[in-house]
């Protein structure tokens, strides 16, 4: 049931499975999530899937649960206070928190695109991790628009690739939830969802390029090509084979005089920029 919780949805940017805080929000009903993983609605969008794979997931949750408001998983009621809220005094409890601050007001003083830059110039984990889910989240909303381009994600991309060979530090605080596992075993996984979920992102934005001559289409197949070559659930395995094999393919797709110049377009047609 985790994996079609709000734990596991990308409007929830300050949780994904162990990591994280121990409540969550949602950026698009606006609410503190106490109880994120008996919670969910019809605006699903795991993180854990490949974006075919998430949009079929979608359409299969919306028709179950109502995108209007978070509901109770187990009856599909809407969920009360006991397990959401809506209180801006309530939000009180993140104040001290940079990455909880910037989710809570992400979109609601200037436009996504700057909230995004904020988190990505953020140190550490959890901010990388809620720059992942709501960039992953923006990109697919930009695209489903009727001019909606995939250099939609450009920037987004950008900063992925400046990150993408910096290993993930997981502190021990960084873990929201007690597993059965040693301490490492814990980072380890840890670690391997943030590599794989940059590798999904960049997937995304590759599959939304498919439609266009542009080279950033080979990457599509880039999250997926790398799950078939390492198999296991291995940090180290997933971050060698992006040293040796993924971050050559971006560079082949996206070099920086091509992102110089296609960013140089966004700047004239600032269509997606400003959502």
């Amino acid at each position: 049931m985790l994996l079609i919780s709000c734990v596991n949805c990308c409007f929830n940017a300050l949780q994904s499975d162990t990591l994280g805080t121990s409540m969550g929000f949602c950026v698009e009903h606006k609410k503190i999530l106490q109880t994120p993983s008996e919670t969910t609605c019809g605006h699903l969008l795991r993180k854990d899937l490949c974006i075919e794979s998430a949009e079929r997931e979608h359409t299969c949750h919306e028709a179950r649960f109502s995108p209007s408001y978070v509901s109770l998983l187990r009856t599909q009621n809407r969920a009360n206070g006991q397990y959401t809220s809506a209180n801006r005094a309530d939000f009180s409890g993140f104040d001290n928190d940079e990455v909880a601050t910037a989710v809570t007001s992400y979109g609601v003083f200037g436009t996504k695109i700057e909230s995004l830059s904020q988190l990505s110039a953020m140190n550490g984990t959890r901010a990388h991790l809620a720059f992942l889910s709501l960039g992953r989240a923006y990109v697919r909303r930009c695209v489903s628009s009727e001019k909606g381009k995939w250099t939609s994600g450009l920037h987004i991309v950008w900063w992925i690739r400046k990150k993408l060979l910096e290993e993930p530090v997981i502190e021990l605080q960084d873990i929201r939830v007690e597993m059965a596992l040693p301490p490492a075993r814990q980072q380890d996984l840890a670690r391997w969802s943030i590599a794989m979920f940059r590798l999904l992102v960049l997937s995304d934005v590759g599959f939304h390029a498919r439609a266009t001559s542009h080279q950033f289409r080979s990457l599509a197949s880039l999250a997926e090509d790398a799950a078939a070559d390492t198999q296991d659930l291995s940090f180290r395995k997933l971050f060698r084979w992006i040293r040796e094999h993924g971050a050559k393919r971006f560079d082949k797709a996206l070099p920086e005089h091509d992102y110089l110049k296609l960013s140089q377009q966004l700047h004239r047609d600032p269509i997606d920029q400003n959502r």
